[in-house]
């Protein structure tokens, strides 16, 4: 039965499409061989696979029914730097504010995990609570970081003497005081990072309503570094709602304090990282389709002061 299904295996098109329009050949060969990969898996596991293939940013999650009649998915990741550190990381987090890893491989960025609802942070309409959510889950899972996973502080370090490089580059397209605040932030704070675990894309889609627990986080990147760093990421999914606002920059500001408070970390940094993530996404995606219609933009230079 694993061989037939797996044979059988439909991966999403506009999945196929996009990494193989990204990577090329290299991405042709990954499928080409990604049956007989999820054959061998669904043996080595004794799954067989109970619904249709979905797909995300990076890889494919098969649901699948184990012999003892549990359910869990199967997923199987593209290789690529945000997914080397997938299984390593939930690892550390030991189902504590994640989902569970049932097994691993990691020579094929595959896992089993367990099976969570559809229903994400998404769907919860109070932007406030959903904040509230994420900063606890960001503390919850700020856990000692295994030595494997990339530390944030050469990365920050590298952005004093990348931004303004990247802003000369760009043309200019941020005020001055907003690519200061971000170096000065980079500078000050950057060398003075936590040896605990960051999700690294906590995001309200990559937060998943539990049974075990209420929510839980799946797809991390995996870093060490600080809570802070995780803010701009959910603030950033509401920014249609928060820009049609009466005074969006007070809602902006008191999203950032809601996090704070739930992650048990000092505002200030928040507020500085926030503004520093901005400034560093914006330059980097300027002019493309990730400018995220201004939002980077606007949250850079409201936030500098």
């Amino acid at each position: 039965m694993s061989d037939h299904d797996a044979a059988d295996l439909a991966v999403p098109a506009r999945f196929r499409d996009a990494l193989v329009a990204a990577q090329g050949d290299r991405a042709r060969r990954w499928f080409d061989g990604l049956p007989g990969l999820v054959g061998d898996l669904l043996e080595r596991w004794s799954c067989a696979v109970a619904g249709p293939v979905m797909a995300g940013w990076a890889g494919i999650v098969v649901p699948v029914r184990r012999a003892d009649g549990g359910r869990a998915v199967l997923k199987v990741s593209y290789p690529g730097e945000t997914t080397y550190f997938e299984a390593i990381t939930l690892a550390a987090w030991a189902g504590r504010g994640a989902v569970l890893v049932l097994e691993r491989h990691d020579a094929d960025l595959a896992m089993l995990l367990e099976e969570l609802g559809p229903e994400s942070l998404a769907t919860v309409a109070d932007a406030d609570e959903a904040m509230t959510v994420i900063g606890r889950l960001a503390r919850r899972l700020a856990v000692p970081a295994p030595p494997e996973l990339p530390r944030m502080q050469p990365f920050l370090q590298q952005l004093v003497a990348d931004l303004p490089v990247m802003s000369a580059a760009a043309g200019h397209p941020l005020p001055a005081r907003a690519v200061d605040a971000a170096v000065a932030t980079c500078a000050e704070l950057g060398p003075d990072q936590p040896g605990t675990v960051q999700h690294g894309d906590l995001s309200e889609s990559n937060v998943l309503r539990g049974t075990r627990e209420d929510w839980l986080a799946i797809d991390p990147q995996g870093y060490a570094g600080e809570i802070a760093f995780e803010c701009l990421t959910h603030l950033r999914e509401r920014w249609t709602e928060l820009r049609a606002m009466p005074h969006p920059d007070r809602v902006l500001r008191r999203r950032i304090e809601i996090f704070a408070d739930a992650a048990e970390i000092d505002v200030e940094r928040a507020l500085r990282w926030t503004q520093a993530r901005a400034v560093q996404s914006m330059l980097r995606s300027h002019g493309g389709a990730m400018d995220d219609d201004g939002v980077h933009e606007w949250m850079a230079t409201t936030l500098a002061g």
